[in-house]
């Protein structure tokens, strides 16, 4: 059989002739495995035939209804075409089962689930679905609390929503929690900086400055808080 991760790496390299043999010789020898309608799918949509794509990657969920990789993909293409209410329900009912069980049961399923989350809600905030994106990255952070991006993200989505206290009390109980997360303190210092609270926003990046003397965003945001202001 050959090795689905071979297949990906030459989708990767852009070597669709290769993948597209391989994948054939594949659902030959294995009519009902996901992973190479999963495979086909996605080769398919860097090919543009995003029709026969979508067509793989249904049937592939349909062999495999919890198979992630296809369920994100096809979420992806539904997106992008516009299709979103289908992209949202495609995905939902591939992980469902996930909080069905107890949190914790197995943490490695968990965590790549988390991070499926967290893709679709970078997804939704790209097209500025924010409501959809905050509930994605609820979801994400309920499998793994551990996570400081998925947490400032959310604080992200908070803050475009317009829920600027909630986002800043998000961060701000992040930062006590990793005090030398310093992408925490240059996104609390954004934050206050577009209230208008320049006091503020300077003290959050000079903390940043002093573990770290070289950082190149604090430095940066300090230097247009330094240019701003009227010269004496």
């Amino acid at each position: 059989m050959i090795p689905p991760k071979e297949i990906q790496k030459n989708i990767q390299q852009k070597k669709y002739h290769i993948a597209e043999d391989q994948l054939k010789k594949g659902l030959t020898l294995e009519p009902d495995n996901a992973d190479f309608y999963y495979l086909r799918g996605l080769l398919r949509s860097y090919q543009g035939r995003l029709v026969d794509s979508i067509e793989d990657l249904k049937r592939a969920l349909f062999i495999e209804p919890k198979h992630t990789d296809s369920a994100v993909c096809l979420s992806i293409i539904l997106n992008d075409i516009g299709r979103y209410d289908e992209a949202k329900k495609v995905f939902e009912q591939a992980n469902q089962s996930v909080f069905l069980k107890q949190l914790g049961d197995d943490q490695q399923i968990d965590r790549r689930f988390a991070v499926k989350h967290f893709e679709m809600g970078d997804l939704y905030f790209r097209y500025r679905r924010f409501d959809e994106a905050i509930e994605e990255y609820n979801k994400a952070i309920m499998l793994d609390p551990g996570s400081i991006d998925m947490r400032v993200k959310r604080a992200k989505a908070f803050a475009k929503k317009g829920f600027i206290t909630r986002a800043i009390q998000d961060l701000q109980q992040l930062k006590l929690e990793r005090p030398t997360d310093l992408a925490v303190r240059v996104q609390l210092g954004l934050l206050h900086y577009s209230q208008g609270n320049v006091l503020d926003a300077e003290l959050e990046w000079e903390s940043v400055l002093e573990l770290d003397p070289v950082h190149r965003e604090a430095i940066a945001y300090l230097e247009l808080i330094k240019s701003a202001r009227p010269s004496s």
